[in-house]
């Protein structure tokens, strides 16, 4: 029987944080995911910002066609093990509130990359890193190879990178 498990995947929104989900999912077995990619994203103070704050909002402006193109190529790919997939954003840069957003959220553990290090294009993102090493909820590292990613992001054919 296979068993579910809900981890979290930090993104900077670009093709290579997402080859950590790739490599994850072709190297499961046995097991079912329900995934979250989280990424921090410090919101206004201001009232007229904080009436009208949405998270679907701000994640539309943060992706690039081929983050959604190698997205929902992955998705596809590996549909037979995942029994969700999503995207969210954690608002406030503060200790305690990612921390309950951690706690709270009843993941297995979170899958961090050994060799590609975030990086943040919106001057609102911040990396989740320092909180996730503090967590006492597990955490895998998986290594991938942002050489080849590169190439096949100058070439265009995203597509191909994950099939």
């Amino acid at each position: 029987m296979q068993e579910t498990r809900k981890v979290f995947i930090p993104t900077d929104f670009s093709v290579n944080s997402l080859n950590v989900l790739n490599k994850l999912l072709k190297q499961s077995t046995n097991t079912i995911f329900n995934i979250v990619l989280i990424h921090g994203y410090q919101s206004t103070s201001s009232i007229t910002d904080l009436l009208f704050f949405s998270k679907d909002s701000i994640i539309e402006k943060l992706q690039s066609t081929e983050f959604v193109e190698a997205y929902e190529v992955i998705k596809n790919a590996h549909q037979s093990i995942i029994s969700e997939i999503s995207i969210d954003i954690i608002p406030f840069k503060t200790k305690a509130y990612i921390s309950n957003y951690f706690e709270y959220s009843n993941v297995d553990y979170f899958i961090i990359s050994k060799t590609y290090e975030l990086n943040f294009i919106n001057k609102k993102s911040f990396d989740l890193l320092p909180y996730i090493t503090t967590s006492s909820i597990p955490k895998k590292e998986i290594q991938i190879n942002t050489n080849l990613i590169s190439e096949f992001e100058q070439s265009g054919v995203i597509s191909e990178l994950f099939t």
